[in-house]
């Protein structure tokens, strides 16, 4: 082979390599999140009776998840909030929100949602605010959401929560406001929660 056309030869292999490298894996990674968002979107909508929410519009359709009501997504497609508040949503929420990992606000608060508090939560280690308030959910407070580190807001009030407030919260270094009033939450105060330096606000009247 003469020098000029194996020189040709390596910088082919070299293009490959770094088209390899840099292009194609990160188009395929953010394929494979995109349809694991989605999946994750459509599950929620069945098990919370999308059909009959106030407000579905684009939601199981094929346009771009940004455009689906209550759901915003950043530069890169990613879901960063998920709003679907006072929208008559009902049923369970779904452990399948867990894989919207770069979720950063869930706010589904003045619905009719009932059951437990997924502990899965836990893993959206992104998130900074999620608002849960006034719905029927019921059962313990996963001590799960205590790894949240981001959490700044935590509204879970107006709900039929019962057993102690998780010590784990107290790891919550970043949480702002924390309102689980209007429960039936029983026990005493955590003495962890007194190392929230950040917090503002917390309620806890009107528990059992």
């Amino acid at each position: 082979m003469r020098p000029g056309r194996f020189s040709l030869a390596v910088v082919a292999v070299v293009v490959v390599m770094i088209a390899s490298a840099g292009l194609i894996v990160p188009v395929l990674s953010h394929t494979t999140t995109a349809s694991a968002e989605r999946a994750a979107l459509v599950a929620f909508y069945n098990a919370t009776d999308g059909a009959n929410w106030e407000n579905n519009s684009k939601w199981l359709s094929d346009q771009p998840l940004g455009e689906w009501h209550g759901v915003r997504t950043d530069d890169e497609g990613n879901v960063v909030r998920l709003d679907l508040s006072r929208n008559n949503l009902s049923g369970e929420v779904p452990t399948e929100l867990s894989s919207l990992d770069n979720l950063q606000h869930l706010f589904l608060g003045d619905n009719q949602l009932s059951g437990e508090i997924p502990p899965e939560l836990g893993n959206l280690a992104n998130l900074q605010d999620m608002g849960l308030r006034d719905n029927q959910l019921s059962g313990e407070i996963p001590p799960e959401l205590g790894s949240l580190v981001n959490l700044q807001h935590l509204y879970l009030d107006s709900n039929q929560l019962t057993g102690e407030i998780p010590s784990e919260l107290g790891s919550l270094v970043n949480l702002q406001h924390l309102y689980l009033d209007s429960n039936q939450l029983t026990g005493e105060i955590p003495s962890e929660l007194g190392s929230l330096v950040n917090l503002q606000h917390l309620y806890l009247d009107s528990n059992q």
